[in-house]
């Protein structure tokens, strides 16, 4: 029955996608939302940053168009037109009126608008906009990361179950020819009928855990089947152990240098400082260059008197403001000096993360090494009790004991081997690349079920 449940399993797992960790990771970065989304708010920074350098080169130039309809025509009696001009006339009839614009009115005219100085508004404008898709990056980086820890999590995860449970498949399988065993020697009168029964309740209980085991797997391969978004796959890389591990200060180092949190605090570092900037302009003059042409008007005398286009220069320097202007230049310093405190700190908390992590990996490969011990003791152990056991010099008790002794230290193995890479791929994530931790995972020693 075991040999026919090994063999569903191994071809159910034939008809399934292959996947290695490396093509698993591909496929995170395709269909992941939250990598999608962060994705696009690099692209909107992007346009955000090219819509304020448009603002440092390029004027605001508008055309108008309007058309208004006066109750009456504007109108000026005989007397004053007398008045208004430069040269004497006669004396006018003061019952003449004349028209001085018509009735419909319409107008149209472009308008140029130039900030030529804003005390440097425009470039700190542009320095923010640019730290901005830093920041952006930054945060796509760490989306990233997180999505790769989570991958090895299930990944492995899923193999680590795949493992336990064809190691309590050999267990079942040792405990049912230790049972059959039994039945003979039982039979042939040279074991008493209270190790045939130990030796069938101790089966019995073997195949409930093989039972769970798989339920357990179950589990596992499903839920990285949705991270996935991929079904009916089949997990090939393995279980590893690499000791090529550099020394703490090389990671260390790395970490500082390249981990993505440390680079979105520099990144609002340079917004603040811009932002200093901008709010230290406000004492700075303004100044904007002008112009107006007429494109259309009417032949009214108002319309023919107005020039056809203008331009001008205007400087605004204000003297005193009750926006609270240096309050804000205050309040924008404090942010920038809280931000270079928040990246010492960060720095330190790293150091102190990437330390630990690295310890656990050392550690962890320390107590896989010891097992080795173990595992071969293990397998010694129940080599001589399933001879002592055919021999009667041993109870059924005791090979049990022996069979569970030799799983459980394989087992411990596993879930040893598969701790080290939970904290291989989160030094690697800290310090180096989550290609690095592919590479250690190629040349890595596979870890024997």
């Amino acid at each position: 029955m075991i040999r026919l449940l090994v063999i569903a399993l191994l071809a159910t797992l034939t008809q399934a996608k292959e996947l290695g960790i490396d093509q698993a990771w591909e496929l995170v970065q395709e269909r992941n939302d939250g990598l999608k989304a962060s994705q696009n708010s690099v692209k909107h920074s992007q346009v955000v940053k090219d819509g304020a350098d448009s603002m440092m080169y390029m004027p605001s130039i508008d055309l108008h168009g309007s058309y208004t309809h006066l109750s009456e025509p504007i109108q000026v009696s005989g007397n004053a037109v007398g008045r208004n001009l430069p040269i004497p006339l006669p004396p006018t009839d003061p019952d003449i009126t004349m028209d001085l614009s018509e009735q419909d009115i319409f107008l149209a005219n472009i308008s140029i608008l130039w900030p030529v100085f804003a005390g440097g508004k425009t470039l700190y404008l542009s320095d923010i906009t640019a730290a901005q898709i830093e920041a952006e990056e930054a945060k796509l980086e760490l989306m990233r990361q997180k999505a790769f820890i989570q991958l090895v999590k299930y990944y492995y995860g899923a193999e680590m179950g795949k493992a336990y449970y064809e190691t309590r498949l050999e267990v079942e399988e040792a405990f049912k020819t230790h049972y059959d065993h039994a039945q003979k020697m039982q039979e042939q009168g040279q074991i008493a009928k209270v190790e045939l029964l130990n030796a069938k309740v101790k089966y019995d209980k073997t195949t409930t855990e093989t039972v769970k085991a798989h339920h357990k797997m179950t589990i596992a391969v499903s839920a990285l089947s949705k991270l996935l978004k991929e079904q009916d796959i089949n997990i090939t890389s393995t279980l590893f152990i690499n000791e090529e591990i550099k020394s703490k200060e090389h990671y260390v180092t790395n970490a500082i240098e390249n981990y993505p949190a440390l680079h979105l605090i520099d990144a609002k570092r340079q917004q603040s400082s811009s932002v200093v900037g901008m709010e230290r302009a406000n004492y700075m003059p303004t100044v904007v260059a002008y112009g107006n042409y007429n494109l259309y008007r009417d032949d009214s005398i108002i319309a023919e008197s107005a020039p056809d286009w203008f331009a001008g220069v205007a400087v605004n320097i204000n003297l005193l403001s009750a926006t609270g202007r240096s309050e804000k230049y205050e309040a924008a310093k404090i942010i920038d000096q809280q931000l270079a405190l928040l990246h010492q700190q960060a720095q330190q908390d790293l150091s102190i993360l990437v330390e630990k992590t690295y310890n656990e990996v050392i550690l962890y490969l320390d107590e896989y090494k010891a097992l080795d011990s173990s595992l071969s003791l293990a397998e010694e152990n129940v080599k001589l009790r399933r001879i002592a056991f055919a021999s009667g010099l041993s109870t059924s008790l005791e090979l049990n004991d022996a069979e569970l002794f030799l799983a459980g230290t394989k087992t411990e193995r596993l879930n040893v081997a598969y701790n080290y890479i939970q904290k291989l791929s989160q030094l690697m994530i800290l310090s180096e690349s989550s290609e690095r931790f592919m590479e250690l995972a190629a040349s890595g020693e596979e870890v024997v079920r």
